[in-house]
């Protein structure tokens, strides 16, 4: 699938994190959808059908549960987990639960973007 095919739903909190990674996806040729709590996600995840969710793990509606949630309704999404404070036994459970990465905060665009590709198998 080419890039410009792919969509991304990016769920974060931090509207400075949204701007700056939306920016940089839509320029690499993604379709870039954001929301900014769990409840918005899920909404905006039944609307959009992403290809790649990029979620944040601390956020209103957010974390664990949310990513449990995402994976039974949208079992061809991929989702990357991201966060300034995941503790190593955390991300265990997030990979557990069918993420295929974790990124620590702050991120490198770079890498996210190598990790979407790979990911999306593009």
């Amino acid at each position: 699938m080419p890039i410009e095919k792919s969509k991304i739903l990016l769920v974060d909190d931090e509207i400075k994190t949204c701007k700056l990674f939306s920016k940089f996806l839509i320029k690499q040729g993604f379709d870039v959808q954001t929301a900014s709590d769990g409840k918005m996600a899920m909404v905006k995840a039944d609307e959009l059908l992403p290809d790649c969710i990029l979620l944040d793990v601390r956020m209103p509606y957010g974390g664990l549960g949310l990513l449990m949630r995402l994976r039974k309704e949208l079992p061809g999404s991929v989702i990357i987990m991201m966060s300034a404070f995941t503790a190593v036994d955390q991300m265990g459970s997030f990979l557990n639960e069918g993420a295929y990465a974790c990124i620590e905060k702050p991120v490198d665009l770079n890498d996210l973007l190598e990790t979407i590709k790979k990911a999306l198998k593009l």
